[in-house]
């Protein structure tokens, strides 16, 4: 829980965090989109904490061996206020992950899905909300060649799926500002358990290092950050500095001579687009 009488500070630069000296305890956990590819990877790692309530918008098998899944919309405040019922945190994975999906299939489940259950997480009480954000909010530098991308800079989406997850972020920030509310945005590189070399460098986020990252984002003392979430590998595009620093997060490190410097195919993580030059405030700079 939020310790009474601590002094909040913002670290020094344009930074995406307020660090405030908080220690989270969780008692229960809600995990959203639970019948998805992500939380197949994550859950193993997070049933050792013990088990997290589930809540998908469709049944159907999935990759876990515990309580049945609450199935239900997002944008339904009777299914968010039965999955929300005694909930501390909740980690939020549902939505329309297709970088091609066109506006109207990406607007219900990624922008309205998530309004919602801000709305209701602050009316439970919910103390932490760890929400999937995407490098694709941060698309536009990878194709501008600038790099590695600081989690600071100001989000450059490559896509309208990207610009959904941009608009998640500030609305989280909205939370951060007018709530007690404890936000916390991961953006996620590819979520698979085995990646090219190519892939790996570009953009990708092994299981172990998902479940390492999500659990210390749950355990944070954090009130509000957007933070970079990939693996070693991919380090020299997106700079993970500050995802180490104020969430405790080690990635799995190896040998870095299997990777390409520089893949030949350029980016693979982002959607691509035409070539440009960055504008001069791109990234934020003064």
């Amino acid at each position: 829980m939020i310790r009474a009488g601590v002094d909040m500070h913002i670290p020094t630069g344009c930074r995406t965090t307020h660090a405030v000296g908080v220690r989270m305890v969780h008692r229960q956990v809600l995990v959203t989109g639970a019948m998805g590819r992500v939380a197949a990877q994550l859950l193993p790692g997070l049933r050792e904490r013990g088990e997290p309530r589930l809540l998908d918008h469709a049944g159907g098998p999935g990759d876990h061996d515990g309580p049945p899944v609450l199935v239900g919309e997002l944008t339904d405040r009777r299914v968010l206020d039965e999955a929300l019922d005694g909930v501390d945190a909740v980690i939020h994975l549902a939505g329309n992950p297709d970088p091609a999906a066109p506006w109207q299939e990406l607007r219900e489940p990624n922008i309205e899905g998530f309004a919602e259950l801000l709305a209701a997480s602050r009316d439970h009480g919910v103390r932490r909300v760890v929400f999937a954000s995407s490098v694709h909010a941060m698309g536009a530098y990878e194709g501008w060649g600038r790099r590695p991308i600081d989690a600071a800079w100001p989000p450059a989406p490559c896509c309208s799926y990207g610009a959904t997850k941009a608009f998640d972020e500030a609305l989280a920030r909205a939370y951060d500002y007018r709530t007690g509310m404890s936000l916390i945005g991961l953006r996620m590189g590819l979520c698979t358990p085995q990646a090219s070399p190519a892939e790996a460098v570009t953009g990708w986020l092994r299981p172990a290092d998902l479940q390492r990252m999500v659990i210390g984002a749950l355990d944070a003392e954090v009130k509000f950050g957007v933070y970079h979430a990939v693996s070693w590998p991919s380090r020299r595009r997106w700079d993970i500095e500050a995802t180490m620093r104020e969430l405790g997060y080690e990635p799995q490190r190896g040998d870095d001579s299997q990777y390409p410097p520089e893949p030949a195919d350029g980016s693979l993580s982002t959607c691509r687009g035409p070539a440009q030059d960055a504008p001069a405030s791109a990234t934020g700079a003064s």
